[in-house]
């Protein structure tokens, strides 16, 4: 029989977050899992477009691996702090882009959302950063790209700029990792708006925020 200090708030909240930091694992071995199939599968592929793809997807488990690796419990609640997530994936991107001629800079401020837009958020950073890496730079142009994050009187916004060619005239749809990110702010009740930056392309993604979310 439990003892009462065993039934205490205290010891269930305890055993709350042990079995979510539980759950946490399995979900980080299994995306790390997924991940290495994808490699294994990308050095079977000859085909220079689908090793592309198959990359990209790496890349986005990758980034998901990382939101949940940033979840935190505050108040029997998740939490997400987003500078420091933010940052870590940019570095990700950056060192896997090889692109010695392209500078990141991060002007980030802290805000905390909650746990379960972690992904989601990871997915916008990823998504933004990567398509500025690998099209806004051809033939080995050096350039800057430009992350940001913001408070907002009723949310949050986040920016990624880059100097770069800019957006192709003939181009008749938004690419698919345009799509994925916009499926993302969606998901958030947010907006994403992609315009000129004359050089260059800004993309902006305009988040609500939660009552639960709040400056850290």
């Amino acid at each position: 029989m439990a003892s009462p200090s065993d039934e205490s708030p205290e010891y269930v909240l305890e055993r709350h977050a042990e079995r979510q930091r539980e759950a946490e694992h399995r979900v980080k071995n299994t995306l790390q899992l997924i991940s290495s199939i994808v490699m294994l599968q990308g050095r079977r592929v000859t085909d220079d477009a689908a090793r592309q793809a198959l990359r990209a997807v790496q890349l986005r488990v990758a980034a998901v691996s990382v939101a949940h690796r940033h979840v935190t419990w505050s108040d029997e609640a998740e939490e997400v702090e987003l500078a420091g997530l933010v940052r870590e994936i940019v570095g990700d991107l950056a060192g896997s882009a090889g692109r010695e001629g392209v500078d990141i800079d991060l002007d980030l401020e802290s805000v905390v959302i909650p746990g379960r837009h972690g992904a989601p958020i990871a997915l916008l950073v990823s998504e933004t950063v990567s398509n500025a890496l690998r099209h806004a730079y051809p033939d080995g142009r050096n350039g800057r790209v430009r992350v940001g994050l913001r408070r907002t009187g009723d949310g949050f916004e986040l920016t990624v700029a880059d100097d770069g060619v800019g957006l192709d005239p003939a181009a008749s749809k938004a690419g698919f990792g345009l799509t994925v990110a916009q499926l993302m702010a969606q998901q958030l009740r947010g907006r994403l708006e992609t315009s000129s930056g004359q050089p260059g392309v800004r993309i902006a993604v305009s988040v609500p925020m939660d009552s639960q979310a709040r400056r850290a």
